[in-house]
């Protein structure tokens, strides 16, 4: 046999010491990498909460300088201003020019307020410096052209009883007697994004009137703009009811609208039930595709929000493009330490690859071998060479006696070696037995060989379709019988022969044997007659399956299907068999063949062992459950199992009805169906009530690949 690199000593010396050097390495370039990539995440987060925090900071920033104005302007109208109409229009002015992110400024006075109204009525033209509306009201707004923006225009205000301006906090003062400034939701005028600031104005006690600043939004945006082209951050300002009012992100139908009406409404919701947990969320992004990490902050003034986003992948692509270079020179350094250790560990081990194909030609039975250019080497190689030469020469001794025993001759011997020689005394054991015995044990060979093919020429015709219209469980269980009292015929065949070989052999094991196989071939007999006469009895029907076959299926559904094929069988009895299935049931992909002959043989032994063949009223009831597998509740109302029963209930060739034709291999074949065909168990479980529970679990996908390592027998619960 040619060893493979894995399994050879030098591939084995070859693992143990460089295997740990790779291990090493790569737990290294593991770990640098994981703790990179943490630590960048990390990082980044943090950058990006801190970010949050400088762009709430600067619009907080800039909302507080319209907040104080407009309060400023308040106090210089309640400090002595108030009904002096020109001064104050002159003030407007001023605070406009002063201010270049304010785009208007303006005071609006209550009917009547300063009692000059009167004096004004229809004033045409208007006094110079004293601006009003036609019914003499003092409403001056200074603004700037939108088309020049050094250059100022005054109008009069316009809707006061319907805006929230002013309205807003005529109606706040009124109330609750509240003087706070008012910042209104931001709105589109002319293409601009404008937010108010409106201050009341109070003499004696009365509201007489406002101070308000307009304020565009578009120095936010730039200062957005610039944050994104330095840190690649994306960011949304949203206002009080969560409008979008300034954002980097140029996506169609996202600005001026409500958050929660676009497809960042998800990320908005969360981010807004953290409450006052500050924590960075990692998500989908709706627009772009990849993750990306989103955080918010509060702007104090107002009650703005501002949410920002960054992506994973520009976080941690930096550190991927770091670790491809260390990857490959990792894989360069492994490569050269396997080649390194393979020159000196080949060197070392050449002598020995000598040997080793020397005792390979021995054990593949070539007695040719010469080593006496070896043996005389006085070191371990050579003490090796010279106990081969011995085995060479005690091999053709025996060699010669096999030939002999093997033609029949059982007269000569094997000179013993030593006293320890073990193999020379059975084989001159083995040879010293009767011709007799020898010739019996050979015809009983060739008569189980003969039933075997029988039985495999009958596997083969039944695979062909596992249920013929109803005769599914009569069909393969006899077969199944068949299948495994050949097995028990093999297996106590094997056994017999070993005991020939060794010379152990006696007349009553002999006996016994001769026993146990005509017990076996009169079941083997009996159930192939029962086969052949059902096979014959019913129609040709075909069945789109065979015993191998995977597929997908609904268990319920399928059970059911089984379930009429035995209807020939249960409408003679009154027995209700009934199947259900949790809701949702999912699709099982699985063996159909098998799960056939579980099915079949699980009612057929309740109707004959449960209910004495059909004589007796009775209720089977199937229950299917889905997990990560599936769960199958077999039970009946029969007569139940003794103890004894429950516990044998599997085992092979064990039966209550053996006097009634009873195999005991039923329960058998259900067992291995589970166990071995679905991967999966079965346990008879223990009642309170008459009759008898069986619970079946297997995956709820069967993989093709067989298991290794299966473990046969009984578990009970």
């Amino acid at each position: 046999m040619r060893l493979t690199l894995i399994h050879s000593l030098q591939g084995k010396m070859l693992l143990y010491l460089a295997f740990p050097v790779m291990l090493i390495i790569t737990g290294i370039l593991s770990y640098w990498y994981s703790t990179s990539l943490n630590q960048a995440v990390m990082q980044a987060k943090l950058n990006l909460s801190q970010t949050a925090d400088t762009i709430t900071a600067k619009v907080n920033e800039e909302t507080q300088l319209a907040v104080r104005t407009t309060e400023i302007m308040a106090l210089a109208q309640q400090n002595g201003l108030f009904g002096d109409r020109e001064a104050s229009i002159n003030f407007v002015r001023a605070v406009l020019k002063m201010n270049p992110s304010f785009v208007g400024a303006s005071f609006g006075y209550e009917p009547n307020a300063d009692d000059q109204d009167q004096a004004y009525v229809n004033a045409s033209p208007l006094k110079e410096g004293v601006y009003v509306d036609q019914t003499g009201r003092f409403l001056p707004y200074w603004h700037r052209d939108f088309s020049d923006s050094e250059r100022l225009l005054l109008e009069p205000l316009v809707d006061m009883e319907s805006s929230l301006y002013y309205e807003g906090v005529r109606q706040q003062f009124l109330r609750d007697g509240n003087t706070e400034t008012m910042i209104t939701e931001p709105y589109v005028y002319e293409g601009r994004m404008l937010v108010e600031q409106s201050s009341p104005i109070i003499i004696n006690d009365k509201f007489v009137g406002m101070a308000s600043v307009d304020r565009a939004l578009a120095d936010i945006t730039e200062f957005l703009q610039t944050i994104k082209q330095q840190l690649k951050i994306d960011v949304l300002l949203l206002s009080q009811r969560d409008n979008v009012i300034a954002t980097t992100l140029n996506y169609s139908g996202l600005k001026t609208k409500a958050i929660l009406d676009t497809n960042y409404a998800s990320i908005a919701k969360q981010l807004k039930s953290q409450g006052q947990e500050r924590e960075v969320l990692s998500a989908n992004d709706p627009f772009d595709s990849g993750v990306f990490y989103f955080d918010k902050a509060k702007v104090a003034t107002g009650n703005w929000t501002v949410i920002v986003r960054r992506s994973e992948l520009d976080i941690i692509g930096p550190i991927q493009a770091q670790f491809k270079p260390l990857l490959a020179a990792a894989f360069a350094s492994v490569l050269l330490i396997f080649l390194l250790f393979w020159y000196f560990i080949n060197r070392t081990t050449k002598r020995i690859n000598i040997a080793i194909k020397s005792v390979e030609q021995l054990a593949n039975g070539d007695l040719s071998i010469h080593a006496q250019k070896y043996m005389a080497q006085k070191d371990e190689l050579g003490t090796m060479f010279r106990s081969f030469e011995r085995l060479i020469k005690a091999s053709k001794d025996i060699d010669q006696v096999c030939s002999a025993i093997a033609s029949g001759d059982f007269s000569q011997t094997v000179s013993k070696r030593g006293p320890h020689d073990r193999l020379s005394d059975s084989i001159n054991l083995m040879s010293s037995k009767r011709y007799e015995a020898e010739q019996a044990l050979l015809e009983q060979t060739i008569k189980l060989r003969r039933t075997q093919q029988e039985l495999v020429e009958a596997e083969k015709m039944s695979s062909l379709g596992s249920l013929v219209s109803g005769v599914a469980h009569e069909v393969n269980t006899p077969l199944g019988v068949c299948v495994t009292a050949t097995s028990h015929l093999r297996q106590i065949l094997i056994e017999t022969k070993n005991k020939v070989a060794s010379g152990s052999l006696s007349k009553t094991q002999f006996s016994e044997f001769i026993t146990e196989v005509d017990l076996s071939c009169d079941i083997l007999l009996k159930n192939m007659q029962r086969a052949a006469g059902l096979i014959s009895s019913f129609k040709r029907v075909a069945v789109a399956q065979t015993t191998e076959e995977l597929r997908n299926l609904y268990i319920s559904q399928y059970f059911n299907e089984v379930l009429r094929s035995l209807y020939h069988t249960v409408k003679t009895t009154e027995i209700d068999i009934k199947v259900t299935a949790t809701e949702l049931e999912p699709e099982v992909y699985s063996d159909p063949g098998a799960l056939a002959q579980i099915f079949t043989n699980l009612v057929m032994n309740s109707i004959v062992h449960g209910y004495g063949n059909g004589n007796r009223k009775g209720l089977i009831t199937v229950h299917i459950e889905y997990s990560e597998y599936v769960q199958i509740h077999y039970q009946d109302d029969g007569c139940g199992l003794t103890e004894e029963a429950r516990k044998r209930v599997f085992d092979p060739f064990y039966t209550t009805n053996r006097a009634g034709g009873g195999s005991g291999l039923g329960m058998n074949i259900v067992y291995n169906l589970v166990v071995h065909r679905l991967k999966g168990q079965i346990f008879v479980k223990k009642k309170q009530t008459p009759g008898v529970y069986f619970f079946i679990q297997f995956p709820l996908t069967l993989s093709t690949q067989k298991l290794a390592g299966c473990v046969y027998g009984l578990v009970t619960r």
